[in-house]
């Protein structure tokens, strides 16, 4: 248990953490770490010394990207993939398409070049995924691995089913197998300082939204958990829960096998000490002092839990419907593709950021694209918030700047009953936010773009759910909605560049929020045009 004293820091911290931009000059003010130089942080985590097993070729061809939507499947139940044994080839696609290398960049001019499926401040990627598979999958024994997605190979951390304490201390069923995203924090930190625990709370969210996509496109069910008992999964895979810790637990079933257990109820702490401890080897460069991002530290400490908690009410995170009469609809359920119909590999290979320089090409852009990549942002997600799959819980809204047809102006994502729309909101000048955003973000000329999305969370409401642990919470559901958002738009030939280099202030006061609302991520959508970029995708 914290004591209340923990509990006050902890409030005072978050208050200061959600007020984003608007003391991010702050943070910076503390002094950026160098890039580019040997002391940089391996960009991808390598253990010594334990066994590796290189996984087979990934197959070019996954499944639709829309098989994890509810509305989705339900139109298209009887052509729905099926797999009935998580085995070796179904374990290296959904590795590989979730966080493996898809293309590289190359040239005198290629300061970042390894890109990963999801996107990464300055390709960073702090995400680490783990795989703890419960039964043996051809050559591989169940047992704990880390991915490594540069070698696209798995390294054996612990052997054997996954203990019971884990089960307990996580909530989950885990019929199949477990993935686990965690943070390894150096990766990003030595750069950005206390500022990456928001940008590795983000990514975190992306992976595990790619997660879900890539394991239903080959017929698993993922849930995720984001409450769980972090001294005992961070122990299993042998973390030392401050320089790297894990952030989510997606339970993994079978389209065969009943579903993953709902989440469950308060309980006492699971003891960690049920299996032994690990201390796996890892290479390591970086040498910057920890204290470097001590307020990171900090906060991420605050948010630790000892378990499950109880269900979530989504209902206290959204504004209520009626809460302003829109001044039209716009109807985003449209003709689509039938199953097979947007593969997700094509769109994962695609996906891109518009490049370093993003110039979009300002012709309109044809509505009917823009539909493609909104109309499923919002859909239900299976996670420990609620036992049945819940809408995520953050709210969209979309500024429409060139599409054929439809007047500029600001739209709520509408996420109820019914088919989805964009709502839109009374006239309101939305130039301020436009200049703002160009002279923040000068690599993007946010003036050409076709829309932005901005994604806002209840700070207030993360705080009384989830405690500390709120901050990340919603960081990570705006992140499996951006990387929604970044896959379908890159299916229908936009790029998604998502920036957090915005005001707060200017964006809530363009969509009318009160404090307690606060914007979480920034998406500028348009077509990429073509640039001196030498980005070949790599293919097996």
């Amino acid at each position: 248990m914290r004591s209340a004293a923990d509990g006050l820091r902890s409030s005072v911290g978050l208050r200061f953490w959600w007020r984003t931009f608007e003391g991010v000059q702050d943070l910076f003010a503390e002094g950026h770490g160098e890039e580019g130089g040997p002391d940089d942080p391996l960009p991808v985590k390598t253990y010594r010394g334990l066994p590796r097993y290189v996984l087979s070729e990934p197959a070019r061809q996954i499944g639709d990207a829309r098989w994890s939507f509810d509305a989705f499947h339900g139109a298209h139940r009887r052509d729905a993939p099926t797999l009935g044994v998580l085995n070796q080839r179904a374990l290296s696609a959904l590795l590989y398409w979730t966080s493996g290398v898809g293309r590289i960049e190359l040239g005198p001019h290629a300061v970042w070049p390894y890109h990963r499926m999801v996107a990464s401040a300055r390709c960073f990627h702090p995400v680490e995924l783990y795989l703890w598979l419960a039964h043996p999958a051809g050559d591989l024994p169940a047992g704990c691995y880390h991915y490594h997605p540069a070698h696209h190979a798995l390294t054996l951390l612990r052997e054997g089913g996954i203990p019971d304490a884990v089960r307990t201390g996580a909530g989950v069923h885990a019929e199949a197998g477990l993935l686990v995203a965690s943070v390894w924090f150096r990766k990003t930190a030595f750069r950005y300082r206390d500022y990456a625990y928001r940008l590795c709370a983000q990514e975190a969210g992306m992976t595990v939204g790619n997660a879900l996509l890539t394991g239903a496109a080959l017929g698993l069910r993922g849930r995720v958990h984001h409450r769980f008992d972090d001294a005992v999964v961070n122990r299993s895979l042998g973390l030392d829960g401050v320089e790297e810790t894990a952030f989510a637990v997606i339970d993994l079933a079978s389209s065969e096998e009943a579903s993953p257990a709902p989440a469950r109820s308060s309980q006492q702490p699971s003891s960690p000490c049920e299996f032994p401890a690990i201390h796996p080897v890892h290479l390591r460069t970086n040498r910057t002092p920890a204290d470097a991002w001590s307020g990171l530290t900090a906060l991420d400490l605050a948010a630790r839990l000892a378990g499950p908690g109880a269900p979530a009410d989504p209902d206290n995170f959204h504004l209520p419907v009626g809460a302003s009469a829109p001044d039209g609809v716009l109807g985003l359920a449209g003709p689509e593709p039938g199953a097979g119909g947007v593969d997700l590999a094509g769109a994962l290979r695609a996906r891109d950021s518009g490049g370093r320089m993003f110039l979009p090409d300002a012709r309109p852009v044809a509505f009917e694209r823009l539909a493609s990549a909104l109309r499923y942002a919002l859909e239900p997600v299976s996670s420990d918030h609620t036992e049945a799959p819940c809408r995520p819980l953050v709210d969209a809204y979309v500024l429409v700047l060139g599409a054929d047809g439809v007047s500029p102006g600001l739209y709520r994502l509408g996420a109820t009953t019914g088919p989805p729309a964009l709502l839109r909101l009374p006239a309101r000048d939305w130039r301020a936010v436009v200049g703002m955003l160009c002279d923040r973000t000068p690599a993007v000329n946010t003036a050409k773009a076709d829309a932005l999305v901005f994604l806002t969370a209840d700070r207030l409401a993360g705080e009384r759910w989830f405690g500390a642990r709120g901050y990340r919470v919603l960081h990570q559901e705006a992140g499996i909605v951006a990387q929604r958002i970044s896959v379908l738009a890159a299916a229908a030939g936009l790029s998604a560049r998502i920036t957090n280099g915005y005001h707060d202030g200017t964006v809530r006061d363009l969509i009318g929020l009160d404090a307690a609302r606060v914007p979480v991520f920034t998406l500028i959508m348009g077509r990429r045009r073509p640039t001196a970029q030498y980005e070949p995708q790599l293919t097996w």
